[in-house]
Order: C-alpha cells, then sequence, then structure tokens
C-alpha cells in the first residue's frame, strides 16, 4: 500500500514537472518572438502585444517558483 501512495506521488510530481517545463517553454518563446518582431520591425502592435504577453508569462512563472519554495 505504500509502495502504491509512492508511486501515485512520483507520477503527480513528473506531471508537475512537465507542466512547469512547458510554461518555462511558452514564456521563454514569446519573449524570443516578441524580440524577433521588434528586430525584424514587425507591426507595433504584434510587437507590444507579444512583448507583453511574455513578460507576463515570465513574472508567473517566478512567482509560481517562489511559492513553491516557500511552501516547502
Amino acid at each position: 500500500m505504500d509502495f502504491q501512495s509512492q508511486d501515485n506521488s512520483s507520477k503527480r510530481q513528473a506531471k508537475y514537472n512537465m507542466v512547469q517545463e512547458t510554461k518555462d517553454t511558452i514564456a521563454n518563446i514569446t519573449t524570443v518572438t516578441a524580440t524577433g518582431s521588434v528586430v525584424m520591425g514587425a507591426s507595433e502592435v504584434l510587437t507590444l502585444i507579444l512583448l507583453i504577453t511574455g513578460i507576463v508569462f515570465n513574472v508567473v512563472r517566478i512567482y509560481e517558483i517562489k511559492r513553491k519554495k516557500k511552501d516547502q
């Protein structure tokens, strides 16, 4: 019984890590895309939206990392 709970816990942790990695990847891709748009001189509105979205994703990611460390 104890082995099953450890197995479920490790599966949950692996799933959580995958979600965190996905969030990190999305935030980084958005930020790089916004930077590329600035360099290429793409539409100012699109560039601004991408830049703000990238910043928001990174701030949320940093907040979640700090919250997780605080909970431990």
